[in-house]
């Protein structure tokens, strides 16, 4: 590979990262950022970075920020405890605090009656959380790259998604946030090939016993070889546009709860929903959607079924009448167009 591919390979990812930052509002100055290294290329790359543009960001931007990194065990692999030291010696090296967890995820995913990949990614993001609070970090960096966000895209797809899982995973959600989002998977190799990073590489994302997997290694191979080579490309075409219409979708239904609102105290939110029916059935929807999350913080467990009914409860505008779902939360028709979600 000549010096020039060479350098124009770095400088691209580089840039790409220093785009998305700026533009995606990712980083701020003084952020306390952890990162989750796994000793993987991705999340080496990302560190390697994160690491080196720190310079460019105080000198360029004004924007200084600090980074610490977080290692999960998973107690699945016999290389794992190479790949703790690989870490543990790299951050050394750069003198980058060092945070680290032992967890035998295939006992407790048993116990927890759920698969590893599951049971791996609560356990990561608890402990990840779990640090922040302690020692006072604001973001989390993860490593998420273009190929992940392409089979997310195709997972959702074969789930049946809605329009919001068609659209992928985000720059940026909550104290989390995806710097390499945009970066493709040969890219990242390539990278730290040539900044002599040497990562670990995990011989189970090779196996097809994981639905990702699968999706990575039979179905896009066979996507791209007899139906269209450039379907990544494609995929992220739309993706993108359908983030777009998505965004403005959230934010019209958004303004509409918003002066929805009657009461928002502890125990319950109280809404006046007479506007609903001046609004399209989609709309009604993500309203809905977005009043339970309002209420509840999360939308883990609410399927389409339940906000239908929701939507079938407000519509008959009957008083007295309630909906239940187990130990979630209660609507409540209180009196004409005005309910309650306990």
């Amino acid at each position: 590979m000549s010096l020039r591919k060479k350098l124009n390979v770095c400088d691209r990812i580089k840039d790409k990262v220093i785009n998305n930052i700026i533009e995606k509002d990712l980083i701020k100055d003084g952020d306390r950022i952890l990162v989750g290294v796994s000793g993987g290329p991705d999340s080496m790359c990302l560190l390697d970075l994160l690491n080196e543009l720190k310079n460019y960001f105080e000198k360029e931007k004004n924007i200084r920020y600090y980074l610490s990194v977080a290692h999960v065990n998973h107690g699945i692999r016999l290389e794992s405890e190479v790949e703790v030291s690989y870490v543990k010696n790299f951050c050394k090296k750069l003198n980058i605090p060092f945070f680290y967890l032992k967890e035998d995820i295939p006992v407790l995913a048993k116990e927890l009656k759920q698969s590893e990949e599951t049971t791996g990614r609560m356990v990561r993001y608890s402990f990840f959380e779990n640090i922040c609070k302690e020692q006072n970090f604001n973001k989390i960096a993860t490593a998420h790259n273009m190929d992940d966000d392409i089979e997310t895209v195709l997972l959702n797809i074969i789930r049946g998604s809605g329009l919001k899982g068609l659209c992928g995973i985000n720059y940026k959600t909550n104290n989390i946030i995806r710097p390499l989002l945009n970066v493709s998977k040969k890219d990242i190799l390539e990278y730290n090939v040539l900044k002599n990073l040497n990562p670990c590489f995990d011989k189970t994302n090779e196996q097809t016993i994981y639905s990702r997997n699968k999706i990575r290694n039979k179905l896009i191979p066979t996507l791209k070889n007899e139906y269209n080579s450039n379907v990544c490309e494609n995929i992220i075409r739309m993706k993108n546009i359908l983030v777009e219409e998505e965004d403005f979708l959230e934010n019209y239904a958004k303004k509409i709860v918003d002066n929805m609102i009657v009461e928002n105290v502890d125990k319950k939110l109280i809404f006046n929903f007479e506007c609903l029916k001046y609004e399209h059935i989609a709309i009604k929807k993500r309203i809905i959607r977005s009043l339970l999350f309002k209420k509840l913080n999360t939308l883990d467990g609410i399927e389409s079924i339940h906000i239908s009914d929701i939507l079938n409860l407000l519509e008959k505008n009957i008083k007295g009448k309630k909906y239940i779902i187990g130990n979630k939360f209660e609507i409540c028709i209180l009196k004409k167009n005005i309910a309650v979600i306990y």
